[in-house]
This record gives C-alpha cells, sequence and structure tokens, in this order.
C-alpha cells in the first residue's frame, strides 16, 4: 500500500453518497480535476451536469477558499477567464467570492485583487 494511502483514512476514499446518489471515485475526482485523459467517468455530459448539481455544495467545500472544482468553471462560470488573470481575480471581478471566502482569505492575510488596476 502507498504511504499516501495508508496514511490517510480508508473511509477518505470510499463513495461519496451524502446526498442523493452516490458518486464513485473516478466520477468524484472528475468533477473535482476534470476528465482523466479526456475520457470521462460520466457517460454523457449531462448526466456529468446532473452529478455536479446534486453534488456541487459538497464538493466546492473541499476546495480552497478562492478556488472552485473543475465542473464549476464548465458549468457554473459565468464569462471567460481574462488573460493572466488568476482565479481568485475572476472570482472577485464576478461576485463569486461569497462572505466566507473573503473572511477566510483576509485572516490568511492574502489581498484580494483590486477591480481599480484590472490589466486585462
Amino acid at each position: 500500500m502507498s504511504t499516501f494511502v495508508s496514511s490517510h483514512s480508508r473511509d477518505a476514499f470510499a463513495p461519496v453518497a451524502t446526498m442523493n446518489a452516490t458518486l464513485d471515485l473516478e466520477q468524484y475526482l472528475e468533477l473535482l480535476l476534470g476528465p482523466k485523459n479526456d475520457i470521462s467517468a460520466f457517460g454523457s455530459d449531462e448526466s456529468r451536469h446532473d452529478a455536479w448539481r446534486e453534488h456541487a455544495a459538497a464538493l466546492l467545500t473541499l476546495v480552497d477558499p478562492g478556488s472552485r472544482p473543475w465542473a464549476w468553471w464548465q458549468y457554473d462560470a459565468t464569462e471567460p477567464m481574462l488573460p493572466r488573470e488568476p482565479e481568485i481575480a475572476y472570482l472577485a471581478r464576478c461576485g463569486f467570492l461569497t462572505d466566507t471566502e473573503r473572511e477566510r482569505l483576509e485572516r490568511a492575510r492574502l489581498q484580494l485583487p483590486s477591480l481599480a488596476t484590472r490589466n486585462p
């Protein structure tokens, strides 16, 4: 068994079943990170989109403040990022940062980008 797996609870790798349907590990990872080698773990884009809608709330809690899972960028982003725009700058510019995220980022002493000095 690898060091990574042995150092983590086996429960961390169990299927996500916190909501109505269950995701297997490959589907869970695809929603977080994107398809592996352009091969989807879902039968269709529609089923992947439905899984995202059902599991988005739980998956969003697994990423750092100022970040979003891969599926969020596929299904929820309202416009493309500007060239060289950091993810956190996009989220701030488009009004997607939550108050909780802003507080956590400020506690971590991360400065949010100023919208007045944005360079496209």
